[in-house]
């Protein structure tokens, strides 16, 4: 009987052609061993497939971890988990320790009217995209909170925080020629207080003109410039709406002081 070298580097198909041709005690024999070892070159290559697997599964696992003890470490530099059960099921599969966060602290904000002779003018812009349709609105009130006007104004297709810039341009140009030369500005843009501080010349070239007017202008004014978190802002968030109709109105509105409240 003839014997088959399992050891070269046969493929299945030359396999089955030795088996067929070996001398067996009969046919039937030499069909199903001849099958028997088709089946076994199957399972050779589906096992190799499965190591394989096995192995590349093996490096991603480990470079997962390796990328989150990495995280670890910046945890302990510049942040922290979110306080959820899923986050903190996540980082205890992967081995990382967990750090929660700190509960969230609460602050007052208060709107604060101006004081004697001062005028107040809160300012925000608004953007439907980013670019998309702009717009700016910003009220003016005196010591008492009465309104001395308000205002919105559109802009056309840009970004919010060239909607917050023209309202602040806006605001500055109008208390110029009301008279209103100590003009307390207040935004919750903290970009716009900044400029302000600044009196920086980089802003969008669509508003470079009107910006360097507006700091020719502010010589003329004593000015105070502060920042307020939105929710001292509704006012001037309600005037920079897009459905807003664009306009001055020179008359204390009372429909927004309803929904302000």
């Amino acid at each position: 009987m003839g014997s088959v070298d399992l050891g070269m580097a046969y493929s299945r198909s030359e396999i089955s052609g030795l088996l067929a041709d070996s001398s067996w005690e009969n046919a039937n024999g030499a069909f199903w061993m001849s099958r028997m070892f088709t089946a076994f070159w199957w399972l050779h290559g589906i096992e190799s497939l499965v190591l394989k697997w096995l192995a590349s599964g093996k490096l991603v696992i480990q470079f997962i971890k390796v990328a989150f003890l990495d995280i670890e470490q910046n945890f302990k530099k510049i942040g922290r988990m979110a306080n959820s059960c899923q986050d903190l099921m996540v980082l205890r599969k992967l081995g990382v320790k967990p750090r929660a966060a700190p509960p969230p602290t609460f602050i007052n904000v208060y709107w604060w009217p101006p004081p004697n002779q001062w005028i107040k003018v809160n300012t925000d812009g608004s953007a439907l995209g980013a670019p998309g349709k702009i717009a700016a609105g910003g009220v003016f009130r005196d010591k008492f909170s009465w309104v001395r006007g308000c205002f919105h104004i559109k802009g056309g297709i840009g970004f919010a925080f060239e909607a917050e810039l023209l309202a602040v341009i806006s605001a500055i140009q109008i208390a110029f020629y009301k008279n209103w030369r100590y003009l307390w500005i207040e935004s919750d843009s903290t970009y716009i207080v900044n400029l302000l501080h600044s009196r920086s010349l980089n802003v969008p070239w669509r508003f470079a003109a009107r910006w360097r007017e507006v700091l020719v202008l502010l010589s003329e004014f004593n000015l105070h410039i502060t920042h307020i978190f939105r929710e001292g802002n509704k006012v001037a968030d309600i005037l920079a709406a897009d459905n807003v109709q664009e306009g001055w109105w020179p008359m204390e509105i009372d429909a927004i002081y309803q929904e302000s409240c």
